[in-house]
């Protein structure tokens, strides 16, 4: 609002600045505004996350070489579990990578629509994952089914929680796999 008064402003955005970001209208005001700026790349949450939890997105002896990712909320705030969204039972990838799906409510919602997607690749007992606070000393992580994963975060946190955000939901059979080193 007041570049002038200040000659450098830094926004700092953990993970990739144009990924499911605002960075396209902020620089549309920059320019608008004759500011100069800068973008600076990084790596997408949506790798790293899971990384950190000692899953690769693929993996040959599970047959998954291919990986989709999706945001969790579309751009009126609405999880992509609801009617009428994609197609999942025909997406033709091995592995799911979700971001902003921390609410329960909207995690139980779309792996209920996965399941029911009417498609071979994800059944009730498709392993998934949430990984919360991702590469923090917080960092958590539940690995469950699709059928069972709000249940198995409710039981360890309390049937009462309704979010665990910031998290990163991963469905697919890479979703079991934990090689995070000690």
């Amino acid at each position: 609002k007041e570049p002038e008064k200040y000659p450098t402003i830094l926004r700092l955005k953990s993970g990739d600045p144009f990924l499911f970001g605002r960075s396209r209208t902020e620089i549309d005001a920059l320019r608008e505004n004759n500011i100069s700026y800068r973008v600076i790349p990084n790596l997408s949450s949506s790798i790293a996350g899971p990384h950190y939890a000692g899953m690769p997105l693929t993996d040959p002896l599970l047959d998954s070489q291919s990986f989709a990712v999706f945001s969790g909320t579309n751009a009126q705030g609405i999880g992509i579990g609801g009617d009428g969204d994609t197609d999942w039972g025909d997406i033709g990838v091995d592995t799911l990578v979700f971001l902003m799906i921390g609410r329960l409510d909207k995690l139980g919602q779309l792996s209920q629509r996965l399941v029911d997607s009417n498609g071979d690749r994800w059944t009730a007992d498709t392993p998934c994952a949430i990984v919360q606070s991702a590469g923090r000393a917080e960092q958590k992580v539940w690995r469950a089914t699709l059928a069972t994963i709000v249940q198995s975060i409710q039981s360890d946190l309390g049937g009462d929680c309704k979010t665990v955000s910031p998290a990163i939901f991963v469905a697919g059979n890479v979703a079991s796999l934990a090689l995070k080193g000690v």
